[in-house]
C-alpha cells in the first residue's frame, strides 16, 4: 500500500472558463468601444454575415486569451516581487487561488513558479505553507516528487 507524500490539507476548486470568460468580455466591451470610435463597425456592416461573424468571434476570442496570458504573466511577477515580505499560511491559501485560476501555457511560467517553491523554502516560512503551497505545484504538475521504494540495503 502506498501513501501519499503530500498530504492535501486545503481542497482547491476546480479550474474554470470563469476568469477566461470575464476577459472575454472585457475584450468585447474593448472592441465594441474601439470599433465605434474608429468606424470599424461599419467596416463590418459592410462585409456579408457569414464572413462578419466568424471573423469577430475569432478577434474577440484572440483577444480574451492574450489578456488572460497577460494577466497571469502579470500574477507571477507580482508573487515573486512578494517573497521579500514575511509568508503565512493564509498568504500562501491565497496565493495557491491565484496559481489554480491560471493556465500555465508556456515553459517559463512553471520554472518562475518553481523559482518561487525554491526561494520560498530557503525563507522564514511556516512549514504548513511550505507544505501547501507544494501540493498545489505538484497538482498542478509544476513540481513533480520521486519517491523511492524502502528496502534494507543502508545506501
Amino acid at each position: 500500500m502506498s501513501t501519499p507524500i503530500l498530504k492535501p490539507r486545503l481542497q482547491m476548486k476546480q479550474r474554470s472558463l470563469v476568469n477566461f470568460s470575464y476577459w472575454f468580455v472585457i475584450g468585447l466591451i474593448g472592441w465594441t468601444m474601439l470599433s465605434f470610435v474608429t468606424g470599424l463597425r461599419d467596416r463590418l456592416a459592410s462585409l456579408p454575415i457569414y464572413e462578419s461573424i466568424p471573423l469577430v468571434l475569432a478577434v474577440l476570442l484572440t483577444t480574451g486569451v492574450l489578456l488572460k496570458m497577460a494577466r497571469d504573466e502579470w500574477w507571477i511577477r507580482y508573487l515573486n516581487r512578494q517573497t521579500q515580505f514575511y509568508i503565512g499560511h493564509e498568504t500562501v491559501v491565497t496565493w495557491c487561488l491565484i496559481i489554480d485560476s491560471m493556465w500555465l501555457i508556456r515553459k517559463p511560467m512553471r520554472r518562475e513558479l518553481r523559482h518561487l517553491y525554491r526561494h520560498i523554502t530557503r525563507t522564514k516560512t511556516s512549514p504548513e505553507a511550505i507544505e501547501t503551497l507544494a501540493n498545489e505545484l505538484v497538482e498542478r504538475g509544476i513540481l513533480i516528487v520521486y519517491s523511492r521504494p524502502k528496502s534494507d540495503h543502508p545506501a
